[in-house]
């Protein structure tokens, strides 16, 4: 039975289109189960209507339709378990089509296709022969249409593009922006998939694919000297990667030996770079798997090199949202900076390189589309909302109106948000509340100006690692700090240590887990690596000697021991910087990440042993509710505004005492969260910079002294629903509502 439905969800996968895919789904389980008819009705809003069938009328296919709950097929969608009858006809439910042509058929056997609790569609399997359809049969009908989810998905939920005009697509905000331009289709690639052939000789064979590899080298130079006057010079590292790989010995050994089987340049290339790539896609880590996407790039432009060698692309005349099934980083190079106007990325998520890229770019990017048809969509006009998450083909003139409108109405408040930033932050009752910025890379610290932020909450040093195809040594750990550090003045820079492990591994450290959310990650990895954290925190208070502004954060802090063996080594590099330099150096302040919920129970203790604490709320969210945010299947049941989040944060304070607590998650950066944070306690918040004007203005229009009221009604709160509803309801009746409607 596995055999059988692995091959009917591979043939609905291969399809070409989802009209296809549906004819393939019912052909093959008609044969499979060997019955006289099987068909599709899909979800359309209103009821289900027939959109495949192989034994009814065909004509009825797209025309045939039943209202919610009605017939036979509607009671299977109303009630959301499969039914089995022997005699369909003569069950009080069964309505007769007669477009359908179904009066010979007796047997019937349903199940709903769901997908989080929604039915997108019922599958159906008849037969003339009036008889009981037996659990094995039952089993693999109800076992079939609980994979075809992935496929049908798109077809079901998202409008196809056609000619009557405004198709919209959601999608993930990999970087927040705006952007109204017309549809710009990366250049093809050639496919990795290719028919194998012979070559004419090892030696020609060799000495054309060596001219491609240097070729592509050349090229990736240009392509990294293109964006070097733009973003900080450590993101050329990105580029530094593919040039890494094409001068690997391993690689080159590989397509040596391709040659000197015969092969034809090409062929080589093909058969090289899909080994290639089908190991890192069969990495079961998230970052791991999208590197393969660099190797496949990496393959086509080779690929592309030996098939015109020297030729490059066109790069447009006008701004153009660029769009391709995977974005690259070096597809984003090719485009000027002034003419990319935005990026759609149907695969990848926020950490691929040209999701960093755009970020660090300021380029609006949304990724993760699913059932976009890019082909249709090359020339035409779109609008792309990176604020909302959405992607809106050829709308019309009204709703092009209307966006230009919202687009100008948030511009303009940003803009005064962005004026209030001179004045004091500080509540109406003359509270002080420090805000600062989260940052993970150079340029995101160097383009603060340090008059209107208390400082950076958190640095992710992470990035820096990641951008990298080797640990990054103390000399260019320092200079990255050292920028960072300066560029604040005499404001705080709190730098996390490395925070590898989880949806974070680096591609030269490959870390293989089962559950890496719980395994080797944060301090428990460096602790482990003590030469790759003394490093670390060396480069760190080296680069922070003439600044002195430097605060060193410890993520994933589980056990008091774990502060100690930190504390020990800073100290260690501390003892080993005053010898080199000759000069007595302070201690830095060293403060813990509360992510980990234990660690919420070891404040007292912890408070004995560090400086400050600070909540990382995604973290501290994901393990309470034992949710992985980056898993689309659950990622609905992942809120900050859960009861028991609310109810730890409130406890956080509480055994925090006096010690200096910040928040730096997400949820501080949402005028609803940072609201839920000020009335709970928190003076203290770290954000994007995006986030910094709107909770700015959210804070000089509160007084702190009211918000008593709403505490007590957030810690009663039965649903993250009616939390979000307390903070909304206090917004709305101050007249702070604007911060959260277009937010």
């Amino acid at each position: 039975m596995i055999t059988t439905l692995r091959t009917i969800v591979q043939r609905v996968a291969e399809a070409q289109t989802a009209e296809q895919s549906m004819i393939e789904l019912v052909q093959q389980t008609r044969a499979a189960m060997n019955t006289d008819c099987c068909s599709l009705y899909l979800t359309d809003g209103e009821g289900l209507i027939l959109k495949a069938s192989d034994g009814l009328a065909p004509s009825a296919v797209g025309r045939a339709r039943l209202n919610a709950g009605e017939g036979i097929v509607g009671m299977v969608m109303r009630r959301e378990e499969p039914i089995n009858l022997a005699d369909a006809p003569s069950h009080p439910a069964f309505k007769l089509l007669p477009e359908v042509d179904e009066d010979e058929f007796r047997a019937f056997l349903a199940t709903p296709i769901t997908h989080r609790s929604k039915v997108l569609g019922v599958l159906v399997v008849q037969q003339k022969l009036a008889r009981q359809f037996n659990e094995d049969e039952e089993a693999f009908l109800v076992t079939l249409a609980s994979q075809l989810v992935p496929e049908l998905r798109p077809s079901s939920d998202l409008p196809e593009l056609t000619e009557t005009g405004p198709r919209r697509w959601s999608a993930t905000v990999a970087s927040p922006g705006i952007a109204d331009a017309e549809i710009l289709l990366a250049r093809p690639r050639i496919s990795l998939a290719m028919e194998e052939s012979k070559g004419q000789g090892s030696d020609r064979e060799w000495d054309r694919l060596e001219r491609a590899l240097l070729a592509t080298q050349d090229e990736m130079t240009a392509l990294s000297g293109r964006l070097s006057g733009e973003i900080e010079s450590q993101i050329s590292a990105i580029f530094d990667i593919y040039q890494y790989l094409i001068a690997d010995p391993v690689l080159q050994q590989d397509l040596m030996a391709g040659c000197d089987e015969g092969w034809s340049a090409e062929t080589v290339v093909s058969r090289v770079f899909t080994q290639y790539v089908a190991r890192f896609e069969a990495m079961t880590d998230h970052y791991l798997k999208e590197r393969a996407s660099d190797l496949k790039d990496l393959g086509q432009r080779i690929l592309g090199q030996l098939a015109r060698p020297g030729q490059g692309g066109k790069p447009p005349s006008k701004p153009v949202i660029l769009v391709a099934s995977e974005i690259t980083a070096t597809m984003l190079a090719e485009v000027p900076r002034n003419k990319l106007a935005g990026i759609v990325s149907v695969e990848g998520g926020a950490s691929s390189h040209a999701a960093i890229l755009a970020r660090a770019m300021s380029i609006p990017a949304l990724f993760g589309i699913d059932g976009l048809p890019i082909q249709a969509l090359a020339g035409k006009r779109a609008i792309l909302d990176a604020v909302r998450g959405q992607l809106l083909v050829e709308p019309a003139e009204t709703v092009v109106r209307e966006f230009h409108r919202f687009q100008s109405s948030l511009a303009k408040k940003d803009a005064r948000y962005e004026r209030g930033l001179t004045e004091p932050c500080e509540t109406l009752d003359g509270e002080p509340v420090c805000l600062q910025v989260n940052a993970g890379l150079v340029a995101e610290g160097e383009q603060l100006d340090p008059a209107y932020v208390g400082g950076i909450g958190l640095y992710r040093s992470e990035t820096l690692y990641m951008l990298q195809n080797h640990f990054p040594t103390e000399q260019t750990q320092e200079r990255a700090y050292g920028r960072v550090l300066r560029a604040l003045g005499s404001k705080p820079v709190t730098i996390r240590t490395l925070d590898i492990g989880g949806d974070k591994p680096l591609p030269y450290f490959p870390i293989r887990e089962d559950n890496p959310f719980l395994g080797w990650r944060g301090i428990r990895l460096t602790l482990d690596h003590p030469e790759l954290f003394l490093v670390q925190v060396k480069a760190m208070q080296r680069a922070s000697v003439q600044t002195g502004n430097l605060r060193i954060l410890l993520p994933m802090v589980s056990n008091l021991d774990e502060v100690e063996q930190a504390r020990k080594l800073i100290e260690q590099a501390r003892q080993e910087l005053e010898e080199e330099l000759e000069c007595t150096l302070p201690r830095v302040q060293v403060g813990v990440m509360i992510e980990v919920p234990a660690s919420i129970y070891l404040l007292p203790q912890l408070r004995q042993n560090v400086d400050f604490f600070s909540v990382g709320s995604n973290d501290l969210t994901q393990y309470l509710l034992a949710v992985d945010r980056t898993n689309a299947q659950v990622a609905d049941r992942f809120s900050h505004y859960h009861p028991a989040v609310i109810q730890a944060l409130a406890q956080t304070v509480s055994l925090a005492g006096d010690s200096e607590l910040s928040v730096c998650g997400e949820m501080a950066g949402e005028p609803e969260g940072a609201l839920i944070l000020m009335a709970l306690g928190l003076r203290q918040l770290s954000m994007n910079r995006r986030s910094l004007g709107r909770i700015h203005h959210l804070v000089r229009h509160l007084s702190a002294s009211r918000l008593e009221p709403l505490r007590g009604a957030l810690l009663q709160a039965c649903d993250d629903q009616q939390v979000r509803d307390l903070a909304r309801s206090w917004l709305d009746e101050h007249d702070l509502s604007e911060l959260y409607q277009d937010a």
